[in-house]
Protein backbone atom coordinates (compact mmCIF):
# COMPACT_ATOMS: atom_id res chain seq x y z
CA UNK A 1 0.00 0.00 0.00
CA UNK A 2 1.17 3.19 -0.86
CA UNK A 3 2.33 5.16 2.29
CA UNK A 4 0.80 8.64 1.30
CA UNK A 5 -2.32 6.84 1.28
CA UNK A 6 -1.70 5.39 4.97
CA UNK A 7 -1.16 8.81 6.68
CA UNK A 8 -3.90 10.45 4.36
CA UNK A 9 -5.57 12.99 6.59
CA UNK A 10 -9.58 12.42 5.91
CA UNK A 11 -12.46 14.44 7.76
CA UNK A 12 -15.69 13.09 5.86
CA UNK A 13 -17.27 11.21 9.02
CA UNK A 14 -16.38 13.53 11.39
CA UNK A 15 -17.49 16.41 9.81
CA UNK A 16 -20.96 14.35 8.85
CA UNK A 17 -21.48 13.05 12.65
CA UNK A 18 -20.80 16.89 13.63
CA UNK A 19 -23.59 18.40 11.00
CA UNK A 20 -25.96 15.71 12.31
CA UNK A 21 -25.15 16.21 15.98
CA UNK A 22 -25.51 19.64 15.76
CA UNK A 23 -28.67 19.74 13.31
CA UNK A 24 -27.04 21.40 10.52
CA UNK A 25 -26.64 21.04 6.53
CA UNK A 26 -23.59 21.50 4.26
CA UNK A 27 -25.44 24.97 3.20
CA UNK A 28 -24.67 26.00 7.00
CA UNK A 29 -21.09 25.39 6.47
CA UNK A 30 -20.57 27.21 3.16
CA UNK A 31 -22.44 30.21 4.63
CA UNK A 32 -20.31 30.18 7.98
CA UNK A 33 -16.68 29.70 6.82
CA UNK A 34 -15.10 30.69 4.27
CA UNK A 35 -14.11 27.39 2.75
CA UNK A 36 -15.83 27.28 -0.75
CA UNK A 37 -18.37 24.95 -1.69
CA UNK A 38 -16.38 22.11 -4.05
CA UNK A 39 -13.40 21.70 -1.54
CA UNK A 40 -16.20 21.07 1.53
CA UNK A 41 -17.49 18.33 -1.13
CA UNK A 42 -13.92 16.63 -1.47
CA UNK A 43 -13.63 16.87 2.48
CA UNK A 44 -16.95 15.47 3.09
CA UNK A 45 -16.55 12.67 0.52
CA UNK A 46 -13.26 11.94 2.00
CA UNK A 47 -11.38 13.08 -1.73
CA UNK A 48 -9.03 15.67 -0.05
CA UNK A 49 -7.18 16.44 2.99
CA UNK A 50 -8.15 19.37 4.70
CA UNK A 51 -5.86 22.16 5.00
CA UNK A 52 -4.35 23.12 8.70
CA UNK A 53 -6.51 26.25 8.05
CA UNK A 54 -9.53 24.70 7.46
CA UNK A 55 -8.94 22.07 9.50
CA UNK A 56 -8.50 24.92 12.31
CA UNK A 57 -11.48 26.41 10.82
CA UNK A 58 -13.73 23.36 10.83
CA UNK A 59 -12.86 22.52 14.49
CA UNK A 60 -13.32 26.35 15.85
CA UNK A 61 -16.71 26.39 14.02
CA UNK A 62 -17.96 22.91 15.66
CA UNK A 63 -16.30 24.04 18.74
CA UNK A 64 -14.52 20.99 18.60
CA UNK A 65 -10.94 20.11 19.35
CA UNK A 66 -8.47 19.68 16.16
CA UNK A 67 -7.16 16.73 17.44
CA UNK A 68 -10.95 15.14 16.81
CA UNK A 69 -11.31 16.77 13.84
CA UNK A 70 -7.73 15.23 12.54
CA UNK A 71 -8.83 11.83 14.11
CA UNK A 72 -5.88 11.71 16.98
CA UNK A 73 -8.88 11.96 19.34
CA UNK A 74 -12.21 10.37 19.60
CA UNK A 75 -13.27 13.33 22.25
CA UNK A 76 -14.95 15.82 20.45
CA UNK A 77 -14.01 18.23 23.70
CA UNK A 78 -10.64 16.66 24.78
CA UNK A 79 -8.84 19.62 26.70
CA UNK A 80 -9.25 19.69 30.48
CA UNK A 81 -8.40 22.27 32.79
CA UNK A 82 -10.13 24.26 35.46
CA UNK A 83 -11.79 26.63 33.29
CA UNK A 84 -13.10 24.02 30.64
CA UNK A 85 -14.72 22.13 34.35
CA UNK A 86 -16.45 25.43 35.64
CA UNK A 87 -18.13 26.14 32.36
CA UNK A 88 -18.83 22.71 31.72
CA UNK A 89 -20.73 22.89 35.28
CA UNK A 90 -22.33 25.99 34.39
CA UNK A 91 -23.27 24.42 30.97
CA UNK A 92 -24.77 21.17 32.46
CA UNK A 93 -26.46 22.65 35.86
CA UNK A 94 -28.25 25.17 33.05
CA UNK A 95 -29.76 21.86 30.63
CA UNK A 96 -30.20 19.82 33.93
CA UNK A 97 -32.57 22.06 35.25
CA UNK A 98 -34.08 23.29 32.57
CA UNK A 99 -34.54 18.60 31.69
CA UNK A 100 -36.20 18.43 34.76
CA UNK A 101 -38.31 21.84 34.86
CA UNK A 102 -39.46 21.22 31.57
CA UNK A 103 -40.15 17.79 31.19
CA UNK A 104 -40.33 15.97 34.47
CA UNK A 105 -42.19 18.93 36.09
CA UNK A 106 -39.76 18.68 38.92
CA UNK A 107 -38.33 21.67 40.74
CA UNK A 108 -34.12 21.53 40.87
CA UNK A 109 -32.88 24.03 44.07
CA UNK A 110 -30.57 26.88 42.30
CA UNK A 111 -28.41 26.51 45.15
CA UNK A 112 -25.18 25.31 43.76
CA UNK A 113 -23.84 24.50 40.03
CA UNK A 114 -22.30 21.66 41.44
CA UNK A 115 -25.39 20.39 43.38
CA UNK A 116 -27.73 20.76 40.71
CA UNK A 117 -25.20 18.43 38.83
CA UNK A 118 -25.02 15.92 41.33
CA UNK A 119 -28.99 15.74 41.48
CA UNK A 120 -28.52 15.14 37.64
CA UNK A 121 -26.16 12.19 38.31
CA UNK A 122 -27.59 10.77 41.16
CA UNK A 123 -31.24 10.78 38.92
CA UNK A 124 -29.28 8.78 36.16
CA UNK A 125 -27.65 6.49 38.78
CA UNK A 126 -31.08 5.63 40.69
CA UNK A 127 -33.74 5.86 38.35
CA UNK A 128 -32.47 6.67 34.54
CA UNK A 129 -30.11 3.71 34.43
CA UNK A 130 -33.45 1.58 34.99
CA UNK A 131 -35.14 3.17 32.96
CA UNK A 132 -37.28 5.03 35.02
CA UNK A 133 -38.22 8.88 35.83
CA UNK A 134 -39.53 10.71 37.94
CA UNK A 135 -42.65 10.56 36.23
CA UNK A 136 -43.04 7.11 36.91
CA UNK A 137 -43.10 8.40 40.88
CA UNK A 138 -45.90 9.36 43.17
CA UNK A 139 -45.88 12.51 44.60
CA UNK A 140 -44.40 10.85 47.79
CA UNK A 141 -41.69 8.89 45.95
CA UNK A 142 -40.71 12.34 44.49
CA UNK A 143 -40.48 13.49 47.98
CA UNK A 144 -38.83 10.95 49.81
CA UNK A 145 -36.04 10.84 46.65
CA UNK A 146 -35.68 14.46 46.77
CA UNK A 147 -34.94 14.65 50.21
CA UNK A 148 -33.04 11.70 49.55
CA UNK A 149 -30.79 13.51 46.96
CA UNK A 150 -30.58 16.99 48.87
CA UNK A 151 -29.13 14.46 52.00
CA UNK A 152 -26.88 12.60 49.86
CA UNK A 153 -25.28 16.05 48.17
CA UNK A 154 -25.16 17.53 51.92
CA UNK A 155 -22.79 14.55 52.64
CA UNK A 156 -20.92 14.39 50.05
CA UNK A 157 -20.06 18.52 50.24
CA UNK A 158 -19.75 17.71 53.69
CA UNK A 159 -16.69 15.09 53.14
CA UNK A 160 -15.40 17.48 50.54
CA UNK A 161 -15.38 20.32 54.57
CA UNK A 162 -13.81 17.44 56.17
CA UNK A 163 -11.11 16.39 54.39
CA UNK A 164 -10.25 19.85 53.58
CA UNK A 165 -9.59 20.60 57.46
CA UNK A 166 -6.37 20.77 59.15
CA UNK A 167 -7.35 18.19 61.56
CA UNK A 168 -8.78 15.96 59.05
CA UNK A 169 -7.71 11.88 59.45
CA UNK A 170 -7.97 9.79 56.51
CA UNK A 171 -9.32 7.12 59.32
CA UNK A 172 -12.39 9.39 59.98
CA UNK A 173 -13.60 9.01 56.25
CA UNK A 174 -12.58 5.30 56.06
CA UNK A 175 -14.54 5.06 59.39
CA UNK A 176 -18.04 6.90 58.14
CA UNK A 177 -17.74 4.69 54.63
CA UNK A 178 -16.92 1.57 56.72
CA UNK A 179 -20.39 2.08 59.14
CA UNK A 180 -22.25 2.99 55.56
CA UNK A 181 -21.07 0.17 54.36
CA UNK A 182 -22.60 -1.88 57.56
CA UNK A 183 -25.76 -0.41 57.11
CA UNK A 184 -26.03 -1.67 53.98
CA UNK A 185 -24.84 -5.45 54.07
CA UNK A 186 -24.95 -5.60 57.81
CA UNK A 187 -26.93 -4.84 60.88
CA UNK A 188 -25.14 -1.87 61.41
CA UNK A 189 -27.81 1.39 62.16
CA UNK A 190 -26.79 5.00 62.97
CA UNK A 191 -29.84 5.87 64.74
CA UNK A 192 -29.29 2.33 67.13
CA UNK A 193 -25.71 4.13 67.42
CA UNK A 194 -26.85 7.70 68.02
CA UNK A 195 -29.32 6.24 70.80
CA UNK A 196 -26.67 4.58 72.82
CA UNK A 197 -24.46 7.98 73.16
CA UNK A 198 -27.39 9.32 74.14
Amino acid sequence: MDNNMESKIVIGDKLQHLLTINGLNTASLNKETSIDESTLQDYLNNVKSPTLEDAVQLAKFFNASLDYMIGTSDFILDTWDYDFLAEFLQFSSIKIREHFEDRQNIKVHDRDELDTVLFGLLTYITLSRLGRSFEDLSDDEISIMKASYTEIISIFNSCITMSNQDCFDIKELKALNRNIVEYLFGDYSFVYERVLKG
